[in-house]
């Protein structure tokens, strides 16, 4: 059985009051029998104690490494997770300007634009369902119009060929 560590209680030694010069206060006898004191002794007033309000631990938890509380970002400011390195590392950025992806060989992987709101992915996306108003599939060759109710193919010249579903006077 290993040993008991015994701790042995640290002497702290006096500092002087901070902002202040160091005044010699105690009374002394010179070999002449003549007693000497300080000219003036100051009145020392003693800081009230300051609590801090905001704790880090109430939004930061260092042990269990979570975030606890709200954070607000500055107009300058975002969240970094992981640093772009070629062919190591990739990124995530997130600004008030929007959020961007990188893969380690440096391809955006996706964007959102803050401002604008469009989405950018370069893989698949998949959802359980989509609501949209109208979907461009391709080179918007393909028009699939829920307002409406049809879905409209293009030919490449951009004239209109199918028409799936009814429009009142016609094409």
């Amino acid at each position: 059985m290993a040993e008991d560590k015994i701790f042995y209680p640290e002497e702290i030694q006096d500092n002087p009051f901070p902002g202040k010069e160091e005044q010699n206060l105690s009374v002394s006898q010179a070999s002449t029998g003549i007693t000497t004191s300080p000219d003036k002794i100051s009145e020392t007033k003693v800081m009230p104690k300051r609590v801090a309000v905001e704790l880090l631990s109430t939004v930061l938890n260092t042990k269990s490494k979570k975030i606890l509380g709200e954070f607000e970002l500055a107009d300058s400011g975002g969240i970094r997770i992981g640093k772009y390195a070629n062919g190591v590392n990739g990124e995530l950025v997130l600004t008030p300007a929007g959020m961007t992806a990188k893969n380690m060989s440096g391809i955006t992987t996706f964007n959102i634009d803050g401002d604008t709101g469009d989405a950018t992915f370069a893989g698949k996306v998949q959802a359980g369902a989509v609501v949209t108003g109208t979907l461009a599939v391709g080179n918007n060759n393909v028009l699939i119009d829920g307002e409406n109710e049809r879905i409209i193919i293009y030919d490449d010249s951009g004239i209109p060929r199918i028409l799936l579903g009814y429009q009142e006077n016609g094409f």
